[in-house]
C-alpha cells in the first residue's frame, strides 16, 4: 500500500477524465454533454487523446447510450471524421439498452458482467435519469445506483462517466438531489461559450483536477 503513490495523477483523457475515477459531467439539454462525451469515449477506443489528437495506447469502452437512434449516432461520427474504415473494436456501444435499472441488484449486476465481458476501462452512462428506474430527485436511488452498480465499477479498477442534465437553475447542480456529488470523485458542469464550452469542476476529490477549463470546439 505504502510503496504506491496514492498522489500520482493518472488520466485516461487530461484533464477531464481520470483513471479508474468516478466523473459526473452535467449540463442543460441541448448544450453538448452528450456530445463531449462520445467524443472522448471514441477518441479513447481508437487511440487518439480527445484533446491533443497525439496517437494513446487504446483502451476499451462501453457505452450505455439511453437517448440517440442510430441515425443520431451515425450523422455523430461521421462528423468527427469516423467511418466505415475506423477501427472502432476498441467500443462497446449499447444503443437504448433494455437493462434492468442501474439502481437494482439485477441492472448492476449486468452492468458490471457486461464491463468483464469487454474489459472494458471506461463505462460511460448517458443520461442518468433512464438509467434508472427510481426517480432520479430522490438521495435513495442515487445511494442504490451507487450500491448496485458505480461501487462495483470502482472495485474492479473501472472509471465511469455519468452524464447527467443540469437542474433548472444550474448553479445548483445536477437535477435533483445533491446526492449526485456524494459517489463520484469529479463533478464537471459545461456551459457553452462562443467557440467551444467551459468546464468547471463543482466537485472534486482530487487535488490536481484542474477548477475549471476551456475547450475550443
Amino acid at each position: 500500500f505504502w510503496a504506491v503513490d496514492h498522489n500520482d495523477a493518472e488520466w485516461l483523457a487530461e484533464p477531464i477524465l481520470a483513471a479508474k475515477r468516478s466523473t459526473a459531467l452535467f449540463a442543460p439539454g441541448g448544450t453538448g454533454k452528450s456530445l463531449l462525451a462520445l467524443f472522448i469515449a471514441v477518441s479513447l477506443a481508437t487511440g487518439t487523446d480527445p484533446f491533443s489528437r497525439r496517437k494513446i495506447t487504446p483502451i476499451r469502452v462501453l457505452y450505455l447510450d439511453y437517448e440517440m437512434t442510430d441515425a443520431d449516432l451515425a450523422e455523430r461520427l461521421e462528423n468527427m471524421g469516423y467511418g466505415v474504415t475506423t477501427d472502432l473494436s476498441g467500443l462497446s456501444y449499447a444503443l437504448l439498452p433494455s437493462l434492468p435499472g442501474l439502481d437494482t441488484p439485477e441492472g448492476g449486476k449486468a452492468v458490471v458482467r457486461l464491463a468483464q465481458l469487454v474489459e472494458a476501462d471506461l463505462v460511460v452512462i448517458d443520461t442518468f435519469g433512464r438509467a434508472v428506474h427510481g426517480d432520479e430527485n430522490d438521495a435513495d436511488t442515487v445511494r442504490a445506483w451507487y450500491r448496485w452498480t458505480g461501487l462495483h465499477l470502482k472495485h474492479d479498477g473501472r472509471a465511469f462517466l455519468r452524464v447527467d442534465h443540469a437542474g433548472k437553475d444550474i448553479t445548483k447542480g445536477q437535477r435533483g438531489t445533491s446526492a449526485k456529488n456524494d459517489d463520484v470523485d469529479i463533478v464537471w458542469q459545461q456551459t457553452l461559450t462562443d467557440d467551444g464550452l467551459k468546464l468547471k469542476a463543482t466537485h472534486r476529490r482530487l487535488g490536481w483536477v484542474p477548477a475549471e477549463l476551456v475547450v475550443t470546439r
